[in-house]
């Protein structure tokens, strides 16, 4: 099922969720592909992000049926997709797709010698930068190890925005999806922690320039331990546009307690404003799990979080137009989706995945991404 947000301004989100249980196969990803390319077609756009959920197994018959549907010379779908173990709650087969794309007058996509990394696409608003697993472009340059695995990944990431005018800090959103993330979470943070400083994005008292993030489990295909999706922008010329960090009453920052990402960012393009909520799980205000054990408690208290942080900035969870949830246990998800409904995000375009969350005590993560039009004044609404 396809699911797409068309906000009249730069930005336009789509969802492919699958429907049918079973491993995936070729047929299936094809007709997804088929519809996300009519889809983008149809509004002018092209894709800047494209993250793939599912079982690994599944990943060579998904590029098959991309490939059937799009062409292997499509410049438009030319750069290589993130394919994130991901799995449905069925654990096996598709579990669905979020692109992210932009109404562009130009674009070109980003190689090097390593190969294609990403999109600049030129909007009406801002010139937008999507970077996809860029890890990919330091794998054969790595030691063994997941630290320097992620040094490695995070310093292509910088090689590859400065070549083309960008730096961090036009960096809005990133993605890191980890294998066997809660055996090596607390490296991963020092080293992020370590480059982020380096970068000068730090800052205090949550007034550093670092991105809204998600750092998730997920294994990925070629078998690497740190994969890196980002999405940078900077305003044109005479065009509404302005970054700016999120902080949630509900939660303290997370630098507080080790880990270098903004609890979110809003990002206004022309007429429209657009809300990037980071990875967020059951997290009180002094940086602590809390609700041990207990999935719902868990993730009601989420929720809680996320409508704080949205609604602090002027949206609401309703206004939630993309979604990733991660259920430490598939069984789970009946109860999920109850109290999701009661929080207002019923019909939410969502891909709800297995994995495991940065904690083992955490049962629950979701990240999103709202989408509210600026009245002339330039409120919400």
């Amino acid at each position: 099922m396809l699911s797409v947000t068309e906000s009249g301004s730069d930005l336009t989100l789509l969802t492919w969720t699958c429907t049918i249980g079973g491993r995936a196969t070729s047929e299936q990803a094809e007709l997804a592909y088929r519809s996300l390319n009519e889809a983008l077609v149809e509004h002018g756009t092209v894709p800047i992000q494209e993250r793939v959920f599912g079982d690994l197994e599944s990943a060579p018959a998904v590029a098959r049926g991309r490939a059937q549907a799009v062409g292997t010379d499509s410049e438009a779908w030319a750069v290589p997709p993130t394919y994130i173990e991901g799995a449905p709650v069925a654990r096996e087969g598709l579990a669905g797709i979020h692109v992210l794309a932009a109404r562009a007058d130009s674009s070109r996509v980003v190689t090097d010698s390593a190969g294609v990394f990403g999109r600049i696409a030129d909007g009406p608003s801002a010139r937008f930068l999507g970077l996809a697993d860029v890890g990919r472009r330091a794998a054969g340059r790595l030691a063994a190890g997941p630290s320097e695995d992620t040094g490695a990944t995070i310093d292509s990431a910088v090689a590859l925005l400065e070549r083309e005018g960008y730096s961090f800090r036009d960096v809005a959103r990133t993605w890191f999806y980890l294998r066997d993330i809660l055996d090596w979470y607390g490296p991963f943070n020092a080293v992020r922690n370590a480059a982020f400083q380096k970068l000068g994005l730090m800052g205090r008292n949550g007034h550093g320039a670092i991105p809204a993030s998600t750092g998730i489990e997920g294994r990925n295909a070629r078998g690497g331990w740190c994969t890196l999706d980002l999405i940078a922008a900077q305003g044109q010329p005479g065009a509404r546009f302005e970054m700016q960090r999120l902080h949630n009453r509900e939660q303290n920052e997370a630098t507080e307690y080790g880990s270098a990402f903004a609890r979110g960012m809003a990002v206004t393009l022309g007429d429209c404003r657009y809300f990037f909520v980071s990875g967020t799980a059951s997290i009180d205000d002094h940086g602590a799990t809390i609700h041990v054990g207990d999935f719902e408690a868990q993730t009601k208290h989420t929720l809680t979080a996320v409508s704080a942080l949205l609604e602090g900035a002027g949206a609401a969870l309703p206004d939630v137009r993309q979604a990733t949830a991660f259920l430490k246990n598939p069984l789970d998800l009946r109860s999920f989706e109850r109290i999701a409904d009661r929080a207002g995000l019923s019909g939410v375009p969502m891909v709800t995945t297995v994995a495991d969350v940065c904690r083992d005590d955490l049962l629950f993560e979701i990240d999103a991404t709202a989408v509210v039009p600026l009245r002339r004044d330039g409120a919400g609404r």
